[in-house]
């Protein structure tokens, strides 16, 4: 359905999670986007959750390893790089005389709808720190002539292998939690500490520190790591935990 789209389409954005860009594009779907010939924008969005550096450095990182028009910095919540992203679909537009349909495209929750809802400049579609809320195609409205479709995200099956699908919809809470740790404690940075009160390690102990800060105990005072690992992934997907890497 989604290379349907976007070969009927005028171009394409992709959003990217800015605390692990890199690892969150959709490169083989860039590859079909080239093969359509059509234009497309990476955005890095959420580019609140991390330091200037480095979302600097992900940004010529991407330009020199992409074919993408541009990357462009967003923050959503903060309607932070509206105007520069508007203003560089429009100047590559500026000479095509008709509707011009877009697609969007990205992992579940890199932020794709409140993406849209900021270039729409209303609540145009639903938003939630829950992976998969959007469910099928919406056309929304961003300029006079620019429509903006919005894809349900997806999880290219080469990209299983980092297991980003079950971080994002986990079956076993705990493992999908451990992975997630691994991730972050390898991470350039994070703020793990401030918001567990110790560094990260990818441990069972991890989850049992955690149920124990929190309370989360079972009957008979036992650590209830299924809640400490759900913490964690709720944490993480709602974007109060924060780790950047490339």
């Amino acid at each position: 359905m989604i290379l349907k789209e976007i070969e009927s389409s005028d171009g394409v954005l992709e959003v990217v999670d800015a605390r692990c860009p890199n690892e969150l594009r959709c490169i083989n779907l860039e590859t079909k986007i080239e093969e359509f010939g059509k234009p497309f924008w990476i955005i890095i969005n959420k580019v609140d959750l991390v330091p200037k550096e480095f979302a600097d450095r992900c940004k010529k990182v991407l330009k020199r390893e992409s074919s993408a028009v541009d990357v462009i910095h967003v923050s959503s919540k903060k309607f932070y790089g509206f105007w520069i992203l508007r203003r560089s679909i429009k100047r590559y537009f500026k000479d095509v005389d008709k509707k011009v349909k877009l697609v969007l495209i990205g992992y579940p929750n890199v932020g794709k709808s409140s993406l849209i809802n900021m270039l729409a400049q209303y609540c145009a579609t639903s938003t939630a720190p829950v992976p998969g809320l959007t469910k099928g195609k919406q056309w929304i409205r961003i300029s006079g002539r620019i429509v903006l479709s919005d894809t349900p995200g997806i999880i290219p099956r080469e990209y299983t292998s980092k297991d980003w699908d079950k971080i994002l919809f986990p079956q076993d809470v705990e493992e999908s939690a451990l992975i997630l740790l691994e991730k972050i404690e390898k991470a350039e940075g994070s703020n793990f500490g401030e918001i567990y009160g110790f560094e990260p390690k990818a441990n069972e102990e991890t989850l049992t520190k955690i149920a124990e800060k929190f309370n989360f105990l079972k009957k008979g005072g036992e650590p209830d790591t299924h809640r400490a690992s759900q913490k964690i992934l709720n944490d993480w997907n709602s974007c109060k935990l924060t780790a950047w890497w490339l």
